[in-house]
């Protein structure tokens, strides 16, 4: 099996390639360092299901992912994660999509059938109990400050967030158009009413520093991290003990590190990672996979 496949290695050979069939896979650009296939694959060899699960890479010319979504329905697939940059364009070929999608505008979960695609975001399922696992709270009982609000991660997050009755929620961005539009769509579903929902610049360090004394959970899912060597999003002297920081990266970062020393709860996004994955493997089966399984081997992964 190869660690990554492209739309030309994609034939009908690869399905009886291996042991098992291949009917699953992650589609990205860049998706070499996607853990979904490990984590995936043990949670269908666990199930007893005969399939295998892999990374397939998209270009980033236009219409790239279509050509590659397709080709993949046509071979048989099943379904697929989408992953940076596709997931606007998943939900935009999806004849039918949940209503998270509908409401930040992308999908990270497909579903092929021969009646139309079926679309789902399960970032924002994931990221709600990766919260609630790392700090005992409910997500709807926390004021939350979500910084790199317009992403496609960040965007399904402020959604989730508006769904599960948070009491207060701040979207934070570098200055861009799509933050007030992305504030207005949600507004009228906060349930402490549209004034319960503010938005700020990242570039605003007043603000962003009023807005972090406030919160109860500090977001992070904007790209500063990924990288080592990126300025944190925020001065980790606004933190307080007794917050929760979250931040969706897979691995250790700086701001983590930094949330720690000054007393917060500090998570990664192995936890998000984790569920959302699981809730994907639900819509495509049907019902929960075991959870033990899949947890070890992302934490293998993740290690190596």
């Amino acid at each position: 099996m190869l660690p990554v496949y492209t739309l030309s290695e994609l034939t009908p050979d690869i399905l009886h390639a291996e042991p098992s069939l291949v009917l699953l896979g992650v589609i990205g650009n860049p998706i070499a360092h996607s853990r979904s296939p490990q984590m995936q694959q043990a949670a269908l060899d666990a199930m007893g299901i005969p399939f295998s699960y892999i990374r397939i890479l998209a270009g980033l010319e236009k219409g790239a992912f279509e050509r590659t979504a397709r080709h993949m329905a046509e071979l048989g697939f099943v379904g697929a994660n989408v992953t940076v940059p596709f997931k606007k364009n998943a939900f935009a070929m999806a004849a039918e999509a949940d209503a998270l999608s509908q409401l930040c505008g992308a999908s990270n979960t497909l579903k092929f059938a021969e009646e139309g695609w079926l679309a789902f975001n399960t970032d924002g399922p994931g990221f709600e109990r990766a919260i609630a696992e790392l700090s005992g709270c409910p997500l709807g009982c926390m004021k939350v400050l979500l910084l790199g609000a317009c992403g496609g991660a960040g965007s399904a997050l402020a959604a989730q967030c508006a769904l599960s009755g948070c009491p207060q929620l701040t979207l934070a961005n570098r200055p861009r158009p799509e933050l007030e539009g992305l504030a207005n769509k949600l507004r009228p579903h906060m349930k402490g009413g549209r004034s319960s929902l503010h938005t700020v610049s990242m570039a605003d360090s007043a603000t962003l520093a009023a807005a972090v004394a406030e919160a109860d959970l500090i977001v992070n899912a904007s790209s500063l991290g990924l990288k080592e060597g990126d300025p944190l999003p925020l001065d980790p002297t606004w933190l307080r003990p007794g917050q929760t920081v979250y931040d969706i990266v897979p691995h250790d970062t700086p701001l983590r590190r930094a949330a720690a020393e000054r007393g917060c709860l500090a998570g990664d996004g192995l936890g998000m990672l984790l569920w959302q994955g699981a809730y994907a493997f639900s819509i495509w089966f049907g019902s929960m996979p075991p959870m033990e399984p899949m947890r070890a081997a992302l934490e293998k992964a993740a290690e190596a």
